[in-house]
């Protein structure tokens, strides 16, 4: 006789263009169909050119709107997503909910907790220990998580380091924790749909320019003002080196600031979000990362699948990712001439930038192919079912 199918609920605030949400879709179009039933509660998208509700739709997915689910804190619609939510699992009977982020995974797990949920993991997707919020704020958060990690069977970090940060600030206990690294679909990067030279063209970039690409929300802890500045540096050594920005923010107005007052508007160029991003990728010579503080950075992952030699910063989950001199180089955070350096040494070493290419690629196969990742959260899945005896 085989077991009954699990039902799961994915609680998440924004269903839109961006990492979680996406990891989110390809990890449940891949789970096992026949074992687990895994469906999403999301808030509504603000700006509908990033929503991915249809999309996820598409793909088969069921997904339930919670208008007063929103990312910022606001006492009255908290309170009504809670009650909302709490609801609709009592009502649903769901075995499972995972919940995603820091505000979907305070509500989402309380409300769970509320409706008497046997299993309730919590994603946070990165932490909010460094480089988003003031002391303050800060502190206010690490007792909010502390608290609700009472009512938390697993939390799933993105990375070992993800790990011993959650257990430094106080929450949850070793056994409570665990990593699993987000993962790509190696395979659907192996093939752009636009040629190297094609994609260029298309951004008006010349066949012979040197050409690096960063990708992330233009927000203060993503460091691209640190970039800015280390490009400054570089081009007076490469010229006719180009620098392609993907993502949106609301940093874009003191960043095109930054660009004009350092006369660099012939070599940065602020892409916007984009859903082209490998093909971008295939396009560059080198990938760069100037992160304050990373979860983990899929980002790298992608660079890697497309075969891209990394600079990055050395914070956050980002080592367990890019071995240093191996496939890229790793920079301290906030230092200009560190980062203009390593780009420099690329440049003047076309043999070792390949040669890292080549071995950040074999790397991501390796660990961080989004097969791996499925097989990781079922084995997970599975494992706390048998704890709390249900089939």
């Amino acid at each position: 006789m085989n077991p009954r199918k699990i039902k799961i609920l994915n609680i998440i605030t924004r269903l839109e263009l961006g990492g979680p949400p996406i990891l989110l879709i390809d990890i449940i179009q891949r789970l096992n169909k026949e074992r687990f039933d895994s469906s999403i509660a999301t808030g509504i998208t603000t700006d509908s050119k990033y929503d991915m509700i249809g999309f996820a739709r598409d793909k088969h997915i069921k997904v339930f709107t919670f208008p007063s689910l929103v990312r910022n804190i606001h006492p009255l619609k908290d309170v009504i997503a809670l009650t909302t939510l709490s609801l609709f699992l009592k009502k649903e009977k769901y075995d499972i909910v995972h919940c995603h982020t820091s505000k979907g995974g305070f509500i989402g797990r309380l409300a769970a907790r509320l409706a008497g949920v046997r299993i309730i993991i919590y994603s946070p997707h990165g932490d909010i220990f460094k480089g988003y919020f003031g002391s303050l704020v800060t502190n206010i958060f690490v007792l909010l998580e502390k608290f609700i990690a009472r009512f938390t069977d697993k939390i799933v970090t993105l990375s070992k380091k993800g790990t011993e940060r959650f257990l430094g600030q106080g929450i949850g206990t070793r056994q409570q924790l665990k990593h699993i690294y987000n993962g790509i679909d190696i395979k659907s990067y192996e093939h752009t749909k636009a040629t190297k030279s094609e994609k260029r063209s298309e951004l008006g970039l010349g066949k012979d320019d040197f050409v690096c690409a960063t990708v992330g929300r233009l927000v203060p802890v993503k460091g691209h003002k640190y970039l800015i500045e280390a490009i400054q540096k570089m081009v007076k050594i490469i010229p006719y080196a180009k620098f392609l920005f993907i993502g949106d923010g609301d940093l874009k107005p003191q960043l095109l600031k930054q660009i004009d007052s350092l006369g660099l508007r012939d070599n940065i160029f602020l892409l916007g979000a984009r859903s082209d991003i490998a093909e971008i990728l295939n396009c560059t010579d080198i990938f760069l990362l100037p992160s304050l503080n990373e979860g983990f950075g899929i980002v790298l992952v992608e660079a890697m699948a497309m075969k891209k030699p990394v600079i990055a910063t050395n914070v956050g989950g980002i080592p367990e990712i890019v071995v240093n001199e191996t496939t890229g180089i790793l920079v301290p955070p906030k230092d200009p001439e560190a980062f203009s350096s390593a780009i420099i040494k690329l440049y003047n070493n076309p043999e070792t930038s390949l040669e890292m290419g080549l071995a950040g690629y074999s790397r991501a196969k390796e660990l961080f192919d989004i097969t791996t990742t499925v097989n990781e959260f079922e084995g997970l899945y599975n494992d706390l079912i048998k704890e709390k005896g249900f089939a």
